[in-house]
């Protein structure tokens, strides 16, 4: 969303900037069937809380150039996500059989009343979601946020020669690898844990449960998760640097919900030196990268 992916046999690379690293991948069709093409996973050292913004973005220019040289892809498109927390999101039925032009126009026409923010300052998309309970009509998800949300990452991008052409949102993504309806899942990062979950009527949720260096063995965010958990969840699913079967079996335990580690995406082989956790890190990479297939 906000900004369509172009329809080429490769994906443009994804780019996360996590806590830690930078992660990149890139996919094709191989026989019908999404295969990396290209990865790379360059740690860095996260600026301190006091540095300030402008300082930040430069201090993430030379690992994001080391991962592109890493990947060794001559891709220069990027697919990045935003967190559904700087995004706006809205849903609203149009009627059915319209094209994305027409769609679009009559979405701009009610923009004004979705959104109290003037239409000059919004980047605006939509995703149509399925057919709406009246017949005829559809469920469509229209997202907004301000541009001054995505300058820094154009800037980021273009100080490195690569060109943003697509910012989806990360919950919208990562459901794109959800092995079933009713889950919601759990991205354990070595600065950040979020709940990530999909109410039914409503728009994706991103959860913050804690924004700080993350323990396992401290219960009070397993606590806190307990209570934020909706009551529709049937399934809590792990992903992130720091997810790991045991503390699946732990959490299971602790909600008496079914959790495990998310399964890698059928065809994700980042070769015989990589570890798990690398595996589990590219998540988000590959939700992307996906929504960039054709």
């Amino acid at each position: 969303m906000l900004g369509r992916i172009g329809r080429d046999a490769s994906s443009p690379l994804a780019v996360q900037i996590a806590p830690d690293s930078i992660r990149i991948l890139q996919l094709s069709r191989r026989h019908g069937r999404p295969r990396v093409s290209a990865w790379a996973l360059e740690p860095f050292d996260r600026p301190a809380p006091a540095v300030g913004a402008e300082q930040c973005l430069a201090a993430l220019e030379a690992p994001l150039r080391r991962a592109v040289q890493r990947c060794a892809s001559r891709q220069r498109k990027v697919a990045m996500a935003l967190s559904a927390g700087q995004v706006m999101c809205k849903r609203c039925v149009l009627p059915a059989g319209l094209q994305d032009d027409a769609l679009e126009r009559q979405l701009l026409a009610q923009a004004e009343q979705l959104f109290p923010v003037p239409l000059d300052d919004l980047a605006l998309d939509f995703q149509v979601l399925g057919p709406a309970a009246t017949p005829g009509e559809l469920d469509v998800l229209v997202a907004a946020c301000r541009q001054s949300v995505l300058d820094p990452f154009e800037q980021l991008c273009a100080s490195t020669g690569l060109q943003v052409v697509a910012m989806e949102i990360d919950s919208l993504a990562l459901r794109r690898l959800m092995p079933a309806p009713g889950g919601a899942l759990l991205a354990l990062e070595r600065g950040s844990v979020v709940l990530h979950s999909w109410p039914e009527a409503a728009a994706p949720v991103h959860r913050y449960l804690l924004q700080a260096p993350f323990d396992p063995d401290d219960r009070a965010w397993s606590a806190h998760l307990g209570r934020v958990l909706g009551g529709d969840t049937q399934r809590l699913y792990l992903t992130g640097a720091l997810a790991s079967g045991d503390l699946a079996k732990r959490l299971a335990g602790e909600l008496a919900m079914p959790c495990e580690p998310l399964a890698p995406p059928q065809g994700l082989d980042l070769g015989v030196d990589v570890d798990e956790a690398q595996v589990r890190c590219m998540a988000l990479p590959y939700g992307l990268a996906l929504g960039g297939l054709r």
